[in-house]
């Protein structure tokens, strides 16, 4: 059987092909009966040896290549350019197709790839063998609704139940980076011993909820409310971190912001922010978009000017780190928020 894996979902596809390698044979057996290429090392030559022979004292043999129907994309010439037959012949896959065709029934060939575009002709090829030889699956990244699904069925295989809340709190964390979820939920079932995974349970465990506490301390400071960012700060104080710690991690967020403020002006779109906020993070964009959105320009010039007294008093010993966090989360109450939407 010829299988391609394919699409954002590596997680997922590396899954389904350990479920194929499973069904290969017993362990001890799997270095004789699987073979791995990646576009780099394959040849035609090389594919063959591994896969037109017989399972060695097993089920099945399997043949994984990764990433040579992208390589092979790479090779099709672009558009309005003449082809000839010798370079249509060419590249890393050429003469593929009719050793696909005569692969013994004792065989998997495993093709795994990341996304790839619609047109891609070395996929057609291998949809085109029947759905008796071949079988696409496209793993798509999870989003949202099919996310939290995902969550909770995985902590039920790791014998845990997860509350919603918990779920919510996990994926905007973590994202949709399965291999990190999956990581996260192995610890939160060792640490919960069998009750239910909390939304409290998940800050207090998973990488990065500092980095989301910062940003609850933040919009603490920005919203008015000091009740809450100095509860923010309490229990960040409590997790290590020092004063001059959280001024700067605050004075971060506050240029974030500005820079974003400055990204919506300019109407570039979001989705190119990543790289001028200095983070690959989904959550870090989405919060500083968010928060970008509530806030006046003039509370954040407000708010550096606060930071830099707070500062100044730490450093000249004329107050205690904590009493003067408690002084600048006390001054920032008076902070206007701008409305809604008012300032982009």
């Amino acid at each position: 059987m010829i299988y391609v894996f394919h699409g954002d979902d590596d997680f997922s596809s590396s899954e389904a092909l350990g479920t194929l390698l499973e069904a290969s044979g017993p362990p001890e057996l799997r270095e004789s009966n699987v073979t791995q290429l990646s576009a780099g090392e394959f040849s035609i030559n090389r594919f063959g040896s591994a896969a037109m022979v017989v399972p060695f004292l097993a089920k099945r043999r399997v043949v994984v290549v990764r990433g040579l129907l992208a390589a092979s994309e790479a090779q099709r010439p672009r558009r309005g350019t003449r082809q000839t037959n010798a370079a249509r012949d060419a590249g890393p896959a050429a003469g593929l197709e009719p050793l696909l065709s005569e692969l013994p029934p004792t065989t998997d060939a495993v093709f795994l790839e990341g996304k790839l575009p619609a047109g891609n002709a070395l996929l057609a090829t291998i949809r085109g063998l029947g759905p008796e030889k071949a079988e696409v699956r496209e793993f798509a990244a999870l989003r949202r609704d099919s996310l939290a699904r995902w969550v909770r069925e995985r902590a039920s295989q790791k014998g845990a139940e997860i509350d919603g809340t918990a779920v919510t709190e996990l994926a905007e964390l973590v994202g949709a980076n399965l291999w990190a979820i999956d990581g996260e939920l192995e610890k939160l079932t060792i640490y919960c011993g069998g009750r239910t995974i909390t939304k409290e349970d998940v800050a207090a465990l998973v990488s990065g909820s500092r980095e989301a506490s910062v940003f609850e301390l933040v919009d603490g400071i920005m919203d008015g409310r000091p009740d809450v960012a100095q509860n923010a700060t309490e229990r960040l104080m409590r997790g290590g971190a020092t004063g001059p710690y959280l001024l700067s991690m605050i004075a971060r967020q506050a240029r974030l912001v500005a820079i974003a403020q400055d990204l919506a002006a300019q109407r570039v779109p979001q989705a190119e922010w990543a790289p001028r906020l200095g983070t690959g993070s989904d959550f870090v964009v989405n919060k500083t978009a968010e928060q970008a959105r509530r806030f006046a320009p003039e509370a954040v010039r407000t708010l550096y000017r606060l930071l830099l007294e707070a500062d100044v008093a730490m450093k000249t010993g004329e107050t205690t780190e904590e009493l003067a966090l408690t002084e600048l989360l006390a001054q920032t109450g008076s902070l206007r928020v701008a409305a809604r939407g008012s300032h982009w």
